[in-house]
């Protein structure tokens, strides 16, 4: 028996591991085949990293590929956190586009073993194979290898939904919303994660407890906020940052007609207008594996619903919860004015999905999900 149960953890060790390892290779391939300097809006957030160091931190930087978007330009709209990733690797590593990338290129490999280990640790007989299942789910939705080749914020965000929702899994719900409010640094989309991993806390036992982590939740996601606009504020002043954040809410509202291909977060499913990340050398697309997001809307929703009619909560579910909250906070976006959103935006679901992909076989294998792992829990990790 003992080695039967070795072996297993054996074989779905290895299929997270090579699926973490063929995100890895699909992002470095196509990292390395660009032949523009900038891809897209990366260049956005490249410029913005450099100047932060040289001008924020003083640090010098031999920019070579400097000068392409205004000298006053700082990317305010988005925060800092994923930006501040960005430089810390060209301090690193150089001014490079290799170097550039490489953040992406590990958040994106790291989330099949991130995933992993959240279901496999679990009292379920079946989570091994729940996390194997969730990291080649991860290895099958292109978005994420896609995403993972370039300099941009959506993949720290995404690996940042992964580790949310893998301590959600494992009922460490203050490390959940600290990583939720980490993911509002990187983007303010980033509010869906928020919401998802406060969307988990109906598995903490006593409405006392769970006022009492969602509270201190939105404290950390405040705090860290002050702290990590903190430089900002020293080089530009408090006054310009809240006026800058106060535009950047009307900016992520509003419609940007005369930009690259657009769609709803529908039509991110059926991969409406995918966005474009190159063409050269051969074409890039923000494409998602359509099946295993429909399935983890169709999950999303009975997750919902069973939360909303069924006071008990029979089913013990994480992912989906998170795969919902992120879809309605788009959706609100959209509502609110905002017709330009961009598929690429859709690789914050891909953990989700995969996740929700995991727990369906969970749900089905024994009618109850996760189980009671972490339902007593009391985390104090805030």
């Amino acid at each position: 028996m003992y080695r039967l149960t070795l072996l297993y953890y054996l074989l779905t060790a290895s299929i997270a591991l090579l699926s973490s390892l063929y995100i890895v290779w699909e992002a470095y391939s196509l990292a390395s085949s660009y032949r523009e300097e900038y891809v897209t809006d990366e260049i956005y957030y490249v410029d913005t990293a450099r100047r932060l160091l040289e001008r924020v931190f003083g640090v010098d930087v031999e920019g070579r590929y400097s000068n392409r978007t205004r000298e006053d330009y700082f990317n305010l709209e988005h925060p800092p956190l994923g930006k501040y990733v960005i430089a810390a690797s060209m301090a690193l590593c150089g001014d490079v586009p290799m170097c550039w990338r490489m953040p992406g290129i590990i958040a994106g490999g790291l989330m099949p073993l991130v995933l992993y280990a959240a279901y496999a640790t679990t009292r379920h007989p079946l989570g091994p194979a729940a996390g194997a299942l969730a990291a080649l789910s991860l290895a099958a939705d292109p978005i994420v290898s896609a995403t993972a080749s370039v300099a941009m914020l959506d993949i720290q965000l995404s690996f940042l939904t992964a580790l949310s929702i893998a301590f959600a899994v494992r009922g460490l719900y203050g490390l959940s919303l600290l990583s939720g409010a980490l993911s509002l640094n990187v983007k303010i989309s980033g509010f869906g994660t928020f919401m998802g991993s406060i969307m988990n806390l109906y598995r903490v036992e006593g409405r006392r407890e769970r006022i009492r982590l969602m509270a201190l939740g939105t404290l950390a996601a405040l705090s860290l906020s002050l702290l990590l606009h903190a430089p900002l504020m020293a080089y530009f002043g408090p006054g310009e940052i809240a006026r800058e954040t106060l535009e950047a809410v009307k900016w992520h509202t509003s419609s940007r007609p005369e930009g690259p291909p657009s769609s709803s977060p529908s039509g991110w499913l059926f991969n409406v207008a995918p966005f474009p990340f190159s063409y050269d050398p051969r074409p890039v697309l923000a494409e998602v594996n359509t099946a295993i997001h429909l399935l983890a809307l169709s999950f999303s929703v009975f997750a919902v619903l069973n939360h909303v009619f069924s006071p008990s909560h029979p089913y013990r579910l994480s992912a989906p919860l998170f795969y919902a909250a992120i879809t309605v906070a788009y959706w609100a976006v959209f509502i609110a004015g905002n017709r330009t959103l961009y598929s690429f935006y859709a690789v914050q679901l891909s953990p989700a999905a995969a996740g929700a992909v995991a727990e369906l076989m969970l749900l089905l294998w024994d009618g109850r999900g996760l189980g009671d792992e972490g339902h007593n829990s009391s985390d104090r990790a805030l």
